[in-house]
């Protein structure tokens, strides 16, 4: 007993302690990751009208998202948010003119109709166009603008609502395109965009309004253009603006371009990426790894490794490479605030190892294994549900409770569907979420909830949905209106069991009422 207690005590005295760090879950991963790649998409023109002393505006087009598919430039988006510019500025005079008229005969309508079509066209011809500003740039998270041209554009409205345009930049952080046709229903995916009702104007500040916004969800039916391109239809929210962004897969990759949906939530499509493929050829795009991007990605790696020094030099060479990434100098000053506060992980050193082995030889080195690997085996494996992703904390006023961390939604032990949960009351009502024993988080924070909920009754984190200890549940994460489960008369849960068919209410039943339906 006193030999294996000694080389017990040799082995800790060499071996460095490693700090298990907490990391982001893999949708905040890949949010980070690609949010550098994401631009807002200007296909627009806006004309200044005077007639009979006034002043007034029309405007065709709008804002669309994009994303970056080579370091040199080439964007995809989708064709309807560029079409207009496509027409040149003849059509677009022509047609806002003619939506200047329809204007001007709506509002003096009932003098209008008393005049024969000589009189009124002598009173249109009085329209004036006084400037036609065309807005076909895209804009960066930092703010910068840069002028495109289309090089291919498919047609919108349509399974082939793609388009390809291209901006003068290097090394920009392209995104992967995947392969759509392995796609399959109930993969995750998160959408990046710039919807247009998440400007909030009168509310957010302009470095917000260039952030673009990250929902999720999963593939929810594959599906087919009725002129045959593959179609892919999602839970995840998107609207006005998002047109155009990349849904991404587990992998990182691309799958799909946000494109058109419904008013009802839960029913928004893709154009599968196997379609963009078809532009890509067309126009003679030749698509290769970034080294931004990689760089980017080491960079992120270190950084939630706690390896501070190594992730501040890939995050600057980011800068140097790609002067207007969104993230790097950021993280960078992150890096050197961790550093100050001594979070830096200790490099390993195994000089102690080395003396150890010179001194004993190899029979002792043989020895200690044989120990460790004894004692492990002796070891009581702990009861850890498989895919958990659970973090323990102490609840304040509480006993230990989990803390939720987003887990990975992919092949693997542990994490295959189980069923799923079905909004039937509030603003997501209709819509349904793939739960895995790895479970899920439900709140109002973008970028940490799986199920996002847009309403002030619900906490940033409300609570966690999945298997612990061998028993679907759910966990409330100390909010302010409290979960309830199947009646908020019964009072407020902290953790509650919970079977097919019950249902999960999110402060109010109003603000959102989950049901389990489980497989």
């Amino acid at each position: 007993m006193g030999l294996r207690l000694a080389c017990v005590l040799a082995l800790v005295c060499v071996v460095p302690h490693v700090a298990l760090a907490e990391e982001p879950s893999p949708q905040q991963k890949i949010a980070l990751t690609a949010k550098p790649s994401v631009v807002r998409v200007w296909g627009a023109y806006i004309a200044d009208f005077e007639f009979e002393g006034q002043k007034f505006q029309e405007a065709i087009g709008g804002t669309g998202t994009g994303f970056f598919i080579t370091a040199d430039g080439f964007v995809a988006t989708n064709a309807h948010v560029v079409s207009d510019i496509y027409g040149g500025d003849d059509r677009a005079k022509k047609q806002l003119t003619e939506d200047a008229q329809r204007e001007i005969y709506g509002h003096y309508r009932d003098v209008l109709a008393r005049m024969s079509d000589e009189q009124l066209s002598r009173v249109l011809a009085g329209l004036k166009l006084v400037k036609l500003d065309r807005r076909a740039y895209i804009v960066l998270e930092n703010g910068d603008r840069l002028d495109y041209e289309i090089k291919q554009t498919g047609v919108p409205g349509s399974g082939r609502d793609c388009a390809i345009i291209k901006v003068k930049t290097q090394n920009a952080p392209a995104l992967p395109i995947g392969d759509s046709a392995k796609s399959q229903v109930e993969d995750h995916i998160i959408v990046i965009g710039y919807p247009g009702v998440a400007d909030a104007k009168d509310l957010l500040d302009e470095k917000s309004e260039l952030q673009p916004s990250v929902t999720d969800g999963a593939i929810s039916a594959l599906k087919h253009a009725t002129t045959g391109e593959q179609i892919l239809q999602i839970s995840a929210p998107i609207t006005h603006g998002n047109s155009g962004g990349p849904a991404i897969d587990q992998h990182g990759n691309v799958v799909g371009l946000a494109t058109f949906g419904t008013e009802v939530q839960g029913f928004n499509f893709l154009v599968a990426s196997a379609t963009l493929m078809d532009f890509v050829k067309d126009s003679k795009v030749e698509l290769k790894p970034s080294d931004t991007l990689k760089m980017w990605q080491d960079g992120l790696q270190h950084y939630w490794d706690d390896e501070y020094t190594d992730a501040i030099s890939k995050f600057e060479e980011v800068e140097s490479s790609w002067p207007q990434h969104s993230e790097a100098h950021g993280l960078v000053l992150a890096s050197k605030q961790a550093q100050k506060d001594g979070k830096e992980k200790k490099k390993a050193d195994n000089t102690g190892i080395i003396v150890a082995a010179a001194s004993g030889g190899a029979a002792f080195l043989a020895l200690m294994i044989w120990i460790v690997t004894r004692g492990r085996n002796k070891q009581k494996p702990m009861a850890v549900p498989a895919g958990s992703g659970q973090m323990y904390g102490v609840a304040p006023g509480g006993p230990v409770q989990p803390v939720a961390k987003t887990v990975a939604i992919a092949p693997g032990p542990g994490s295959h569907a189980m069923g799923g949960l079905l909004a039937v009351r509030g603003q997501l009502m209709g819509q349904r979420f793939v739960l895995t024993p790895g479970g899920i988080i439900v709140g109002r924070q973008p970028g940490v909830a799986h199920v996002l909920v847009n309403d002030s009754r619900a906490s940033g984190k409300h609570v966690w949905i999945g298997m612990d200890q061998g028993r679907l549940v759910a966990i409330d994460q100390g909010t302010t209106n409290g979960t309830y489960v199947n009646d908020i008369n019964r009072g407020r849960i902290t953790r509650a069991e919970l079977r097919d068919g019950d249902f999960v209410i999110v402060g109010d039943p109003d603000c959102l009422t989950l049901q389990v339906k489980l497989s």
